[in-house]
């Protein structure tokens, strides 16, 4: 059995950057076709479904993943489009990696298409309150991907401020993008939330 060859995906990837459900639906069958995958079958036609009625066929957020994530985590798709502050770190982003696996990829493109939308939000905001505990809970936001706009900045922040049982943080080179949110609501960042601020 081949594995999914990476670059069958960035179509796909670049298709939900530019919000082009069309071309997304196009680079999922280019990218099935030949495929022998079997998890790849079965989950990229997933994808496309909720590419077509914004219902999501993956789980939205990771929940104690691994050892090395032990906490709830967010992900969205890394890369050109995504990441407005990467820089040489593309040519070694650990995020690409997941792509090897169909639930990991197509759980990150979901999530990026979820953002595009109010309705898509609404479906992130229900499926991170399902986590809801008395005390605080930890959660990692942006595993993958980052603040790819202010409007992102603005959505998360707001989320977090009404969610003060999280205890979020984060590392994002989306410098520009948290600057403006802040600048335009300079009462926006929540208390709950720590940033790291990466190089590369």
């Amino acid at each position: 059995m081949t594995p999914m060859i990476r670059a069958n995906l960035y179509p796909i990837a670049a298709a939900i950057a530019a919000h082009d459900q069309s071309a997304a639906l196009d680079a999922i069958a280019s990218a099935l076709e030949g495929e022998t995958g079997k998890h790849w079958q079965r989950d990229l036609p997933k994808l496309a479904a909720f590419i077509r009625d914004g219902i999501p066929r993956f789980t939205v957020f990771a929940r104690d993943g691994n050892g090395k994530l032990p906490f709830l985590a967010w992900s969205s798709l890394p890369g050109v489009g995504f990441c407005p502050g990467a820089g040489d770190c593309l040519k070694f982003c650990y995020s690409f990696k997941a792509w090897r696996c169909p639930a990991a990829f197509s759980r990150q493109a979901q999530n990026a298409g979820l953002l595009h939308s109010a309705s898509g939000r609404r479906e992130i905001l229900a499926a991170l309150d399902q986590f809801k505990v008395p005390g605080p809970l930890d959660f990692r936001l942006y595993v993958d991907g980052d603040f790819s706009s202010v409007e992102h900045v603005v959505f998360w922040f707001k989320a977090l401020r009404a969610r003060p049982w999280l205890a979020a943080y984060g590392y994002s080179k989306s410098f520009k993008q948290l600057n403006a949110a802040v600048r335009q609501y300079p009462f926006l960042m929540p208390d709950n939330y720590r940033l790291n601020l990466s190089s590369g």
